[in-house]
């Protein structure tokens, strides 16, 4: 994994930065280091990831109250090629587990829908991230604490879980591979494909989640992605950018 540091302000690391350590087990640092390769930073109130390479997109944080985001809510999550993958028409209360949450905005979209999301993130740095964002979201109040209290989040790997029940669907977002074309345009993406360990196997993830979907599993893809496994999906469902493959199981 990349060497990654916590940075605080001051004298001293306060309380925030002294509990993220203990999560995380990784160095404090007084200020900005290219010695390491990401580093971690309370600034303006909220917990913000960077990398120190000078190509560097900027800082990235997980953020609700996002203009863009909440415009794709406004819009009517239901209308949209993620809710029809989901069946959203049929049942906007719907158990769902993210099983790769990432940073969170398909199941904050799904939550503003209506229905009960559980998220599960294996990487340490981004469940960190996304536990900041949903506790700025709930202390914000008014509807975007309403939304994310339908939210819950398990730092954990989908793959090593034992306890896990089932749920109407399970919704998969795998890293997408890199492309040498648009990774750096996205923030997040560039960020992460950097950051986080190998892509786990898509068969190993599609086979566990066929057996806790009660209803169907959902695949987000890169438009032009080759499939998770050889089966064919029952309904498909194209983006712009991105297709949503759905395979039913009830």
């Amino acid at each position: 994994m990349s060497r990654l540091a916590i940075v605080y302000q001051g004298d001293q690391p306060g309380a925030a930065e002294l509990a993220l350590q203990t999560r995380l087990a990784c160095e404090l640092i007084p200020g900005f280091s290219d010695k390491h390769d990401f580093l971690l930073q309370f600034s303006q109130g909220h917990l913000s990831l960077l990398s120190t390479r000078a190509d560097s997109p900027g800082e990235l944080w997980v953020d609700f109250a996002d203009a863009s985001l909440n415009r794709r809510r406004q819009q009517g999550v239901k209308k949209q090629e993620l809710g029809k993958a989901v069946g959203l028409k049929k049942n906007s209360e719907q158990s769902i587990l993210d099983a790769t949450a990432g940073l969170g905005a398909d199941a904050f979209l799904l939550a503003s829908a209506g229905c009960q999301v559980k998220l599960l993130e294996r990487s340490p740095v981004v469940s960190a991230l996304l536990a900041d964002g949903l506790g700025r979201a709930l202390r914000s109040g008014g509807e975007l604490a309403e939304i994310v209290q339908r939210m819950e989040l398990r730092a954990a790997d989908f793959l090593q879980l034992q306890d896990l029940e089932p749920v109407d669907v399970v919704y998969l977002d795998p890293m997408f591979p890199k492309d040498g074309k648009s990774a750096k345009s996205k923030k997040g993406m560039f960020l992460l494909q950097e950051l986080l360990p190998e892509p786990q196997e898509d068969e190993a993830l599609l086979d566990k989640a066929r057996t806790l979907a009660r209803r169907r599993v959902v695949v987000k893809r890169g438009r032009h992605s080759a499939l998770m496994d050889s089966s064919k999906p029952d309904i498909q469902y194209r983006g712009s950018s991105s297709r949503f493959d759905v395979y039913l199981t009830g």
